[in-house]
């Protein structure tokens, strides 16, 4: 399972890495110490308007500037109609940022050397416009800004596949929950059976996001029963985009009259240094970015095929300060290696 990790990463490191076009996040405090039900960072995309396919709608902060494209960092490698109720997230009324028009190109360049489709998800672009005329929706390959390019004050036109950074609360509440407190008992999802389980189904075709962070927290039990909590990371010090899923909860207990959450994908894991945890976060890797958060890719086995092991020594593993079992405690001390003791304190995990 993934249940406490860090996430350091500022506002704009995440918005020039991921290629956001729109955010809201504007205070993005460093945690080391993210523990279930905390607001965190998540990038997904929707399309721009009222948008039920992807829950997600109103507005977000443009955070490109005028003739600027999207590019992708150098180092980046069924709605439920019979219940009644609407999962479209709307910006709370007190919410920070405001939406403008930015004069965006509105063109997504792909990397440089990538191919025409998806990687690895057997999906084509030209077979994905064709299936989306036959829809009879637009696609255009991209568009900047919390607002669609053109758009003025007010208006959004649809059709637009934006892709914004949001904050939501850690611990999945589906549409359908009587209350917040089912969150807590959602933190992961088993991408195993996601796809079939009542209550991530819905999101795992429809809602699906990215979770950044810096690592996450394992703790092994050891011969004398004590657990001893594990710090793993990207070897090369990146950052860590585990999959993730989001919901929309519709209560007049929540801000705005609703509640943004996620859940964080899990499959089994084993390593070098002797069994950890047999659980590790499901990961996404660059190339496969746009076909993870696609809101028009909506069939299960499709969206599975994009969900492969991480490569062998992708990530890391090293012991740390006991001083994380604490949620209270929070600080760069708990990520730090425990000195060594007569073995080397980080070794590279091998995945699958």
């Amino acid at each position: 399972m993934c249940g406490r990790y860090a996430s350091t990463r500022g506002r704009q490191e995440l918005v020039d890495f991921f290629g956001v076009d729109g955010d809201e996040a504007d205070d993005l405090e460093p945690d080391y110490n993210v523990a279930p039900t905390k607001p965190v960072p998540v990038i997904l995309t929707r399309r721009s308007g009222s948008d039920a396919a992807s829950g997600v709608g109103g507005e977000a902060r443009a955070v490109r500037g005028a003739g600027e494209e999207r590019t992708r960092p150098a180092n980046a490698g069924p709605s439920d109609a019979a219940s009644g109720m609407s999962d479209e997230w709307t910006r709370p009324p007190n919410a920070g940022g405001t939406a403008a028009a930015s004069g965006v190109s509105g063109e997504r360049t792909r990397p440089a050397g990538a191919s025409g489709g998806y990687a690895g998800s057997g999906v084509r672009d030209d077979e994905r416009s064709a299936r989306r005329a036959s829809e009879g929706r637009t696609s255009p390959e991209y568009a900047g800004g919390g607002r669609a390019v053109g758009a003025t004050e007010g208006e959004e036109p649809a059709g637009r596949d934006l892709r914004e950074l949001h904050i939501a609360r850690w611990g999945l509440v589906p549409f359908w929950a009587k209350d917040v407190s089912i969150g807590a008992r959602m933190i992961n999802a088993r991408v195993e059976t996601a796809h079939e389980k009542p209550a991530f189904r819905r999101s795992f075709a429809l809602h699906r996001c990215v979770v950044p962070a810096d690592g996450y927290y394992e703790w092994q039990v050891t011969g004398d029963g004590v657990k001893q909590p594990h710090f793993i990371r990207p070897a090369d010090g990146g950052i860590l985009v585990m999959a993730g899923l989001y919901a929309v909860w519709r209560s007049p207990d929540a801000p705005g009259g609703r509640l943004l959450s996620c859940t964080i994908l899990t499959t089994e894991a084993t390593d070098d240094l002797g069994r950890i945890h047999d659980r590790m976060p499901m990961l996404v890797e660059p190339d496969r970015f746009d076909a993870w958060l696609d809101p028009a890719l909506t069939d299960p086995d499709e969206v599975r095929s994009l969900l492969v092991p991480a490569a062998e020594g992708r990530l890391e593993s090293y012991p740390v300060s006991t001083a994380v079992n604490k949620v209270a405690n929070n600080g760069p001390e708990l990520v730090r290696p425990l000195p060594r003791m007569g073995t080397s304190s980080v070794s590279p995990l091998t995945l699958f």
